[in-house]
């Protein structure tokens, strides 16, 4: 087998001409690393990293680097971004404008014609609010705190004129971000327009907001396309691994199946299985499961369409491909691996993002030995996502021992918690098997910090437990669990890491003679879709045994036939009668593994996620929240605060770092979001791992969801909903009340629930429509002044206390329609959102 070490492999890194300058078409930008001393701004002669072109001078983001692997890898601090452009000009006075966050140089034709001051790093809490924004009458976009305008007048000769411009992005002290990197050109007092081919957009709020989303779209979409090209080998060399792996097993036996087990149990114990969903009821329980959301109605009424004997079947093909597997699989695993990222100061065990990482990987479908073996081996960076992300555990004692707990219990069903401080009492785990583990994962010897000892006072009572173990002891690297697997088969690993113990634990941990790793993620994808692990707790495999051994084993082979592939393990769950019943109730002496039958999945709610997800989706609005940052300035770096970004799905948000109640710290829209997620068993803060989460139904359940924020602005009929537009159409009023069951239920109405609703609407449905009303604006702002440097100012905190009292009044209504059909579909819209059938799943 090749290996490959974690080498750089970004496009472009190779050295190589630059190509032709591009002259009225795309421009051309160049990144550099590592400049030497005096060199920042005199680039000639360098071998630039990487290679790309933008349609216009606007640079909110830039290509992402990865190693061979497709690991996120950090870039120097600072890095150079060089623009170059050739384009026609008419003969006269051009007024040139350049927007940068810290230094930057603008040259036409080889002149240097303007320049913007760098950044200074800022270690204060109590700095003032900068002044706010003057518009000045002018549709201009304002320059945005901290950046800096320059702004020329140029008399330019008809014909070609070369541009250039040369930007630091980051530096000492600094967070890496071009910010509203931006050159603008303008004549005659006219706005300014992006310099760039004709047709460039202006730079006005709404054509910025436009230009910002397609940039992130297009590099997203480079990004994966990049990454999946560097990767190309290493995905090879897993796949011969994989091959290997199905010549040493053999053909698995046929006719063996998820039902052929289940229902030789049921058929031995007499005991009979619920009924079949309904196909629309298996649709929106499967769309739930397999993307974190209820179906569209377009997705509904192309799955009817569909011939029923093969509807279900092309369902989950359709629905295991789809874009949103990997965000509903993010939030599980940040549970099980407790990815704890803080936006603020770091706290307990906090990590760093490595969702960014996970997303990826189940977006590119790598293989769950490959997933496993990354993670393990922790390379890459640390505050842009990598796998480095999950070594930090920040303020403890011994963080590679947390996480060894945390990939025992993940993947092994070794749970190791008890044997932090001592030997464990009610497991068969000795202090030394955790911390050898945990000197696998550091590289070297751990010694045993006092703190992670029972401390016996002389003459006190001797402590319960005990301990080989003495504080301040050396504890060697060994694989604790010879008895699980004695020997790692395949212990090179292709794209193996730095750190030879941490490759030797990942082979240990993935070997194909480890079956117990195979097996317990088959249990964890089981009880997902289930309810139920057909191995209980799923975390804790002394404490359990399995209710359907066979079953179990047969799911485990075939996962690791597939090469470890998730959508393979999904499919044949998904596809089983077993899980296309009703569900059932559990009764409480079913938990034990001789009366665990799986007649049909268990109740379940849906998880937070689904759930504030499935309002937005149903509502057709975005979360149009602030973005996950408290350093809006980038004046401090990464390992102070991270730029979370701005969440579109609930596996983005995170703790909002606010318990002290600091108003200036406040992120209203986030909180409200994260309000209801945390009342329906989100955990805000994972300083630890979780395979359950405690999320029984409540009362405050309840109240959240129909007296808070959330809910409120999801059933208003504001202008960015889709309900407003489904009412402004030319429905009637019976099919308008058919549509919104459809969007929010995934179901026509009954007949006595499509008549109630009727007639609630009927009376005002004829003169709804507001003539010549138009459309507002709906997009909160979220005043990017404040931040960590001025939180203790009032003037910061009036600000934010400003912001959500605004909120708490809910989204602005539509005037398009009228108040009195209005607050009637609101109502309808609230009744069905507030419905147990929309928070549960069928």
């Amino acid at each position: 087998m090749r290996i490959f070490p974690l080498l750089i492999a970004v496009i472009g890194l190779i050295a190589a001409p630059a190509p032709p300058l591009p002259a009225g078409g795309a421009v051309r930008v160049e990144i550099f690393e590592d400049i030497a001393a005096g060199k920042e701004f005199d680039l000639t002669g360098l071998t630039a990293v990487d290679r790309y072109t933008e349609p216009a001078f606007a640079f909110v983001h830039t290509p992402a680097k990865f190693a061979a692997n497709a690991i996120p890898l950090d870039r120097s601090t600072p890095y150079y971004l060089r623009a170059s452009y050739k384009r026609d000009f008419a003969a006269g006075t051009h007024q040139f404008r350049l927007r940068a966050r810290g230094a930057a140089r603008l040259l036409v034709d080889g002149k240097l014609v303007a320049t913007t001051k760098a950044q200074k790093a800022n270690t204060s809490s109590d700095d003032p609010v900068p002044s706010a924004i003057e518009r000045a009458n002018s549709p201009l976009r304002p320059v945005i705190y901290p950046h800096q305008d320059a702004v020329v007048q140029l008399d330019l000769t008809a014909g070609e004129h070369a541009i250039e411009l040369i930007a630091a992005v980051g530096g000492k002290g600094l967070y890496p971000s071009t910010g509203e990197l931006a050159v603008g050109v303008s004549r005659n007092g006219d706005v300014d327009h992006l310099l760039g081919p004709d047709g460039s957009p202006l730079l006005t709020d709404a054509a910025w907001a436009d230009y910002v989303a397609s940039s992130f779209a297009r590099h997203y979409d480079s990004d994966t396309t990049r990454r999946r090209a560097v990767s190309r080998e290493v995905t090879a060399a897993w796949a011969e691994r994989h091959k290997a792996l199905r010549a040493k097993m053999g053909a698995l036996p046929a006719g063996l199946s998820v039902d052929g087990f289940i229902d030789a149990k049921l058929s031995e114990a007499g005991v009979k299985p619920t009924a079949a969903l309904t196909d629309l009821e298996f649709l929106r329980r499967v769309t739930l499961d397999a993307t974190g959301l209820i179906p569209a109605p377009v997705q509904v009424r192309a799955f009817l369409k569909d011939d029923a004997a093969t509807r279900r079947g092309k369902a989950i093909d359709r629905l295991v491909n789809d874009p949103s597997w990997a965000d509903h699989w993010v939030g599980y695993w940040q549970d099980v691996l407790a990815e704890n990222p803080g936006i603020l100061k770091p706290d307990l065990n906090n990590t760093g993002p490595f969702r960014w990482w996970m997303h990826q990987s189940f977006s590119d479908n790598i293989s769950f030995d490959r997933f496993v073996a990354d993670l393990v081996q922790m390379e890459g960076s640390a505050s842009l996502g990598g796998p480095a992300s999950f070594a930090l555990a920040t303020l403890n004692d011994a963080p590679m021992a947390a996480k060894a707990d945390i990939l025992g219990q993940a993947f092994l069903g070794q749970k190791m918690s008890c044997a932090r401080c001592h030997d464990a009492p009610f497991h068969p785990f000795k202090q030394k098997d955790l911390f050898a583990m945990a000197a696998m994962l550091n590289g070297k010897p751990v010694k045993l910090p006092v703190t992670s000892t029972v401390p016996q006072g002389e003459g006190g009572r001797k402590p319960a437990v005990h301990s080989a173990l003495k504080p301040g002891e050396m504890i060697a690297p060994e694989w604790p669990f010879a008895k699980l697997v004695a020997h790692a088969e395949g212990a090179e690993l292709p794209a193996a890491g730095s750190v030879a113990t941490r490759r030797e634990l990942a082979s240990y941990i993935i070997s194909p003679e480890n079956e117990r790793f195979a097996q317990v993620v088959a249990n964890r994808v089981w009880k997902r879709y289930m309810g139920v692990g057909i191995v209980e707790p799923a975390d804790d495999w002394s404490r359990g045994r399995a209710s359907h051994p066979e079953l179990l084993s047969y799911l485990a082979k075939e996962f690791m036939a597939s090469g470890y592939d998730m959508k393979h393990l999904a499919k044949l769950i998904l596809q089983s009668r077993a899980y296309q019943r009703k569900a059932a109730g559990l009764p409480a002496d079913q938990l034990s593994s001789s009366k665990r039958f799986f007649a049909g999945p268990a109740h379940r709610n849906l998880t937070a996620e689904q759930l504030v997800d499935s309002l937005h989706f149903a509502a057709g609005k975005t979360f149009d929240c602030e973005e996950m940052n408290l350093n809006p300035a980038g004046d401090r770096t990464a390992k102070q605060f991270l730029n979370l970004g701005n969440p579109a799905r609930g596996w983005q948000m995170t703790a909002l770092s606010n318990e002290r109640d600091r108003p200036a710290l406040a992120l209203p829209i986030a909180q409200s979001i994260v309000d209801v997620m945390t009342t329906f068993g989100w955990r805000q803060s994972r300083q630890s791992p979780a395979t359950d989460r405690d999320d029984a139904a409540s009362a405050m359940q309840t109240l959240i969801l129909a007296n808070g924020v959330l809910g409120t602005r999801m059933a208003r009929l504001s202008d960015d909903s889709a309900f407003t537009a489904m009412a402004l159409g030319e429905l009637p009023a019976a099919e308008l009340v058919v549509e919104t069951f459809i969007r929010v239920l995934s179901r026509p109405p009954e007949a006595r629930e499509r008549a109630s609703f009727t007639r609630l609407l009927e009376p005002v449905y004829g003169d709804r429509v507001v003539a010549g009303a138009k459309a507002r604006a709906t997009k909160r702002e979220s005043d990017g002044r404040v931040s960590w440097s001025n939180h203790l100012s009032a003037e910061a905190s009036l600000i934010r206390m400003d912001e959500e009292r605004k909120l708490r009044y809910g989204d602005q209504p539509t005037a398009r329609l009228t108040k009195a059909f209005r607050e009637r579909y609101e109502d309808m819209l609230w009744a069905l959102m507030n419905s147990p059938e929309f928070a549960m799943a069928p």
